[in-house]
């Protein structure tokens, strides 16, 4: 409901400017029309107007309050302050002033209709002799009247033909001879009109020049306009500043009209005022689009200069502005550079892993070609298997990767100097290069690591792996497989967008600017988009490790079997109940852990979703698409797992609901959960905005309607307790990634969480939903907090994690060449 409720907000902002436009331009023209008849129709049709454009401001503003209801006030303040206060304000002064002028003007044209009207005089009849002095109206002394608008005391009516008036050699009447006062008789204000109608009388040119019917009307028109851009691209909290600024711009502009529009019905009713030429009627439009077009240009030229990024981005820029969350201000712990929260430096490494970097072409199992970046030579990298506790050391080596190379540990909540993240906690590696990473894994589960620069591009081409840390001592028993999710860029490839497995080029988003890995995407399991089955005796325990390598989130089937979801994100689950038909949506990052027992019969694992792959990750909407994720289609990918000398089919892909961790499990003891009283509470609003990013067009993907360097910093004391809410009123599904910590879910749309406790580090937040997590802040460090869609990432979704005291002394940016995302 809060995505349908957003994006009718952007929907009816805009509908409500075109709706004012209209009537605002049909009120400022009806008092010069030329004819009677012209002006009735104009009048009825500029009523009609007004009243829908109301009842558009009427839903305009409806919508930002549903939102407000629907979302919180923090997640719809500034569709509330910045536009439905404005447009309810100046709606109700259409109502009070333009409504009942609309009234008295048809009032007056049903007086003036009433009115003896004979039409003009026929052009057959030949004109008397004027007495000299009175002027081209016979009996009128001259200046008090003219063929266009007549004197004051005249009668706002033609006058009939009849024997004592016949017409002149212009076809308009002239006295034959003196009325009942012996004075010449009275002349019509105005000659006849097109085609011989009646002309305009002055009352009802006066009455629809009357500010209260044209005044409120543009009035609104600002305020619809002003709403509308301030809904397209809302400024950063606070609004009290813009809301002020916006009322005072909004009451000066209306003073402004007010002013011009009484000058301008003293004009329209004076004498001598003739309609202007159509060339002077087509130059106002012409210089207000000129005017429009030029400030629209400026406007765009400054936004266009404003976000360029600087060429570098040092410690300063990751944490500039800070969100205090209200707790105390930064400047009382002791400063620490990120360098000296290292991992165990003088201890001897238990485990001493390798991995290089290369770049080349490679080839899948299944026997597509990727232009690959590679660690250790396959795709996706190779499987890590750590112990808990136990010191580890991975030597990073670039050999050719021009972009540069780093290893982020995802979900590991290692030391800070060890998180791997260019232009943050070190160095990107260059080729030639190499780096060093000491841990030791706090706690046991499924992760995974990739590289974490230009990581929107390097990570699409293969820079990744799986992460598995086991526990001291133990074994696995039966069997224990890690199934890695992933799209392939396909090397020459063209797709149909229909095929099965095919998809457009990755980059074609209207939201995501350029990715730039190009060819046909193509759902694989590991190496391979084809169908595999392996042996497995029944009776055997089996554990499957899920993890999506991808940005969007995944659907998976397994069918063919009753299993337990065991772990979230590394997670252990507290008392797994057995599922059945379930199917299993998996965030972008994100990892899941099933296990069940081998029947006789085979057991198939599926993607039947998968937004990474189809059109649903590159449209207007993302990978969201109204919540189908790329349902509708089963890709190629599978895994069976069966008995040797089964013959039995693999069994179809499952249809049921999608599995929910909020109630599932056993609930225990946590370290704090939402009774707790918290140090710090943060609330994110993931929005959209239209604007530019590094100089680039595009609809923006926001934190509290801003993009990255502008969004403040978390700031943190070590030891707060720390809860942060996430709201997403954005077009597409947003994995929240907090590094070097898991986060403890504690509600969603406001439903608390029961059953075994949901920790995470990468949390799906899809259009509308609303979850309230806490954390520990028991990591010093400066630490990433960004959209692990990294495409969002890479245009500006990122913020940080800054602990009090705690610098970096690295920098991003173009200069230097660190590109975290």
């Amino acid at each position: 409901m809060v995505e349908n409720l957003f994006e009718q907000n952007l929907l009816w902002a805009v509908l409500a400017a075109v709706f004012w436009a209209y009537a605002a331009r049909g009120a400022r023209t009806l008092a010069t029309r030329r004819t009677d008849r012209s002006v009735r129709r104009r009048a009825r049709l500029g009523l009609v107007l007004v009243t829908v454009s109301l009842l558009v401001l009427a839903v305009r503003v409806g919508l930002a309050v549903g939102l407000a209801a629907a979302a919180g006030w923090r997640a719809a303040a500034d569709f509330v302050l910045l536009a439905a206060v404005p447009l309810t304000l100046a709606g109700v002064a259409v109502a009070v002033f333009t409504v009942p002028a609309y009234l008295r003007l048809a009032r007056v044209i049903r007086a003036s209709g009433e009115a003896p009207v004979t039409g003009p005089a026929p052009a057959e009849r030949r004109a008397e002799s004027v007495p000299a002095g009175t002027g081209r109206f016979g009996g009128q002394p001259a200046g008090t009247g003219t063929a266009d608008a007549p004197a004051a005391s005249e009668p706002s009516h033609p006058h009939p033909a009849g024997p004592d008036r016949h017409g002149g050699p212009d076809g308009s009447d002239v006295a034959a001879g003196p009325d009942a006062s012996g004075g010449p008789a009275p002349l019509p204000p105005f000659p006849a009109g097109p085609g011989g109608e009646p002309p305009v009388p002055t009352a009802v040119r006066a009455a629809a020049a009357d500010p209260r019917l044209v005044v409120p009307v543009r009035a609104c028109l600002v305020a619809a306009v002003m709403a509308a851009a301030l809904t397209l691209h809302p400024p950063t909290p606070s609004y009290t500043g813009p809301f002020v600024l916006e009322l005072a711009v909004l009451a000066v502009v209306s003073g402004a009209l007010l002013l011009r529009q009484q000058q301008r019905r003293t004009t329209l009713a004076a004498a001598g005022w003739a309609r202007p030429s159509r060339a002077r009627r087509l130059l106002r439009p012409a210089v207000l689009l000129t005017s429009v077009l030029l400030f629209t240009t400026a406007g765009c030229g400054l936004m266009w200069r404003d976000s360029r990024l600087p060429d570098t981005l040092g410690g300063a820029q990751h944490t500039h502005r800070l969100d205090l969350g209200g707790g105390p201000a930064a400047g009382h712990d002791a400063a620490r550079t990120v360098d000296a929260l290292t991992g165990p430096r003088d201890e001897r490494p238990a485990r001493r892993i390798t991995l290089t970097a290369t770049s080349r072409t490679m080839t899948l199992k299944s026997g597509e070609k990727v232009r690959a970046l590679a660690f250790n030579g396959t795709l996706p990298g190779p499987e890590l298997r750590l112990v808990r506790g136990e010191t580890t050391e991975v030597v990073l080596v670039n050999r050719n990767v021009e972009e540069g190379v780093t290893v982020h540990w995802h979900g590991v909540d290692v030391p800070n100097a060890e998180d791997g993240v260019a232009g943050v906690t070190q160095d990107a590696v260059r080729p030639g290069g190499r780096h060093v990473y000491r841990f030791k894994p706090p706690r046991a589960g499924t992760f995974w690591y990739h590289s974490h620069q230009q990581s929107s591009s390097v990570v699409t081409r293969g820079l990744f792996g799986a992460l598995i840390v086991d526990e001291p001592g133990a074994r696995p028993q039966g069997v224990d497989r890690t199934v890695v999710a992933h799209a392939w860029p396909i090397a020459d490839a063209r797709g149909d967008g229909g095929s099965p497995g095919g998809g457009p080029p990755r980059g074609g988003g209207a939201l995501s600017g350029q990715n730039g890995a190009g060819g046909l995407l193509r759902t694989a399991l590991g190496d391979s988009t084809r169908p595999r089955t392996e042996t497995v005796a029944e009776g055997t325990p089996v554990r499957l490790r899920l993890i999506n390598a991808d940005n969007c989130p995944r659907t998976y089937s397994l069918a063919g079997t009753s299993f337990k979801v065991t772990a979230l994100d590394g997670n252990e689950t507290e008392a797994p109940s057995e599922l059945t038909g379930r199917r299993l949506r998996i965030a972008g990052g994100g990892r899941l852990d099933l296990s069940y027992v081998q029947s006789a019969a085979p057991v198939r694992l599926t993607v039947i979703g998968d937004a990474n792959a189809s059109s649903a990750s590159h449209g207007f909407e993302g990978c969201g698409e109204d919540g189908t994720y790329g349902a509708g289609r089963v890709e190629t990918a599978s895994l069976t797992l069966a008995p040797a000398g089964t013959t039995a089919p693999a069994p179809a892909p499952v249809d049921g609901p999608v599995f929910d961790p909020l109630h599932y499990g056993r609930p225990v003891a946590t370290p704090f959960d939402a009774a707790d009283g918290f140090d710090r509470s943060f609330h994110l609003v993931l929005g959209n905005s239209v604007g530019f990013f590094d100089g680039r067009p595009m609809m923006l993907w926001t934190v509290n309607n801003a993009v990255y360097p502008d969004i403040p910093a978390l700031l943190v004391k070590e030891g707060d307790l720390v809860r942060t809410t996430f709201v997403n009123r954005s077009l597409d599904d947003h994995p929240m990634h907090l590094h070097g910590h898991r986060m403890l879910v504690l509600s969603r749309d406001g439903e608390r969480a029961t059953g075994s406790p949901w920790w995470t580090d990468t949390l799906n937040v899809a259009p509308g939903e609303r979850y309230e997590v806490a954390f520990r802040a028991d990591n010093p460090g400066v630490w990433m907090d960004h959209c692990h869609n990294l495409d969002h990432a890479r245009d500006g979704m990122v913020l940080h994690l800054a602990y009090d005291g705690v610098t970096t002394p690295y920098e991003a940016g173009r200069a230097g060449g660190n590109h975290p995302e």
